[in-house]
C-alpha cells in the first residue's frame, strides 16, 4: 500500500490548505495530484481527466471516499515500487513525454504536472457516462481548482468536459473552440486552442481524444505541439 511519506516524496503540499478549504466546502471532493516541480515549472500544466469510476473487483469504495483519491491514482501509475499497469496512464504520459516511459521513468513526467479529475463523484462503473449536472458541477470544481492552482495551460484528456458546455455555471466562460480541425485522428477531429474564463483566472486550454484505447500518441502529441509548444517542451523527456 502506498504510504502518504512516499507520495510526499514526489508531490507538492503547498496549496494544501485551500484545498482542504475547498473540500470542507463541498466544492471539491478531492485533491488534485500537483508535482512537486510544478509551481515553479517554466509552464504550469494542469491534466484534466475526465471521472474517476468504482473498480468493485478491486473494492476501492472506501478509498474513494477519502480526500487523497486522486493522489493516490496517480502515485500508482508514476512511483516504481507500486506501477500497475493502465492504458490510459500510459497513454497519456507517452503523448505528453514523447516517450514511452518505463516504471522508473514516470514520476519524472508528473513530479512536473498537476492533474485532476473534472467530475468529483465516482462513476458505477468504467462504461457510466456523466449527467448534464455532473458537468455543471464540474466546471464549477475546475472553476475552483485552477482558481487555487494557477496554470498556464490546461490539457484537456478527453473531449467530454468541453463538448457539455450548454449549462455552464455563473462566471465560466468558454471561447474558441470552433471550427474544428479538419484532419481526422482517432476517429475524431481536434478543437482548436480555446480560453476558459473563471470568476477570476483566464486559462488557455487544448484536448487530446480520451487515451484509453485507439490512441495515436504521437499524432495527439502533434496537436498539443502546435497548439501549446511551451507545455509540450516543459513536459518533454
Amino acid at each position: 500500500m502506498i504510504t502518504y511519506s512516499e507520495i510526499k516524496l514526489y508531490q507538492s503540499n503547498l496549496f494544501d490548505t485551500q484545498f482542504a478549504a475547498a473540500c470542507k466546502a463541498g466544492q471539491i471532493t478531492w485533491y488534485p495530484w500537483v508535482g512537486k516541480k510544478y509551481p515553479n515549472a517554466a509552464c504550469k500544466v494542469l491534466v484534466v481527466l475526465e471521472s474517476h469510476y468504482i473498480n468493485w473487483e478491486r473494492t476501492n469504495i472506501e478509498a474513494l471516499e477519502k480526500p487523497d483519491f486522486t493522489r493516490r491514482v496517480v502515485a500508482e501509475q508514476s512511483l516504481p515500487q507500486h506501477h500497475w499497469n493502465s492504458n490510459t496512464f500510459n497513454n497519456l504520459s507517452s503523448c505528453l513525454s514523447g516517450q514511452r516511459l518505463t516504471p522508473e521513468q514516470a514520476h519524472l513526467l508528473w513530479e512536473q504536472a498537476a492533474l485532476y479529475n473534472f467530475v468529483q463523484r465516482p462513476m458505477d462503473n468504467p462504461d457510466a457516462r456523466p449527467t448534464e449536472q455532473d458537468w455543471t458541477e464540474g466546471w464549477k470544481a475546475f472553476g475552483v481548482t485552477v482558481d487555487i492552482l494557477r496554470p498556464d495551460v490546461c490539457i484537456f484528456a478527453g473531449f467530454g468536459a468541453i463538448s457539455n458546455t450548454k449549462a455552464l455555471p455563473a462566471g465560466i466562460q468558454i471561447t474558441g473552440l470552433t471550427p474544428w480541425e479538419q484532419e481526422e485522428i482517432n476517429g475524431t477531429y481536434p478543437r482548436p486552442c480555446f480560453t476558459i474564463q473563471t470568476p477570476n483566472y483566464t486559462v488557455k486550454g487544448s484536448a487530446v481524444k480520451h487515451p484509453g484505447s485507439f490512441f495515436s500518441t504521437d499524432k495527439w502529441r502533434a496537436v498539443l505541439q502546435r497548439q501549446l509548444p511551451q507545455a509540450v517542451k516543459t513536459l518533454s523527456m
